[in-house]
């Protein structure tokens, strides 16, 4: 259900604007100018909302697939299997190709690592 703050900021966002081009036909100079301050404002800070809730996001899958890689290289090196952690971890090294424009697939390499980690006889011991 939808909160009433979450109602409140959408009748904000929408209705700032709606005033301030109301009254640029109607209303007077300093009017217009509090309206138009007010609905650049409020359209900052909603997308400064929505950057941060989207770098939330970002951090909930990535700490899942390191939990998961982590979770599964332990499991192998408690069975001895050192060589099988070190290859799936060089192959994810390689893979691994950050740059600022981009995550690098890095949920879907891990997905790649952990899921030959798991492969192994000894892992569902």
């Amino acid at each position: 259900m939808i909160s009433i703050v979450l109602l409140l900021i959408i009748a904000i966002v929408v209705l700032l604007p709606v005033a301030w081009f109301i009254a640029e036909f109607k209303g007077r100079a300093g009017v217009r100018r509090v309206l138009g301050v007010l609905a650049i404002v409020s359209a900052c800070g909603v997308s400064y909302i929505v950057g941060q809730l989207h770098q939330l996001n970002y951090n909930a899958w990535y700490g899942a697939a390191s939990k998961s890689l982590i979770d599964a290289s332990i499991k192998r090196l408690e069975h001895g299997d050192t060589d099988a952690v070190l290859t799936e971890w060089r192959r994810l090294q390689d893979g691994f190709k950050p740059t600022y424009e981009n995550r690098a697939h890095y949920d879907e390499l891990v997905k790649e690592a952990v899921q030959s980690l798991r492969e192994s006889p000894e892992y569902s011991r």
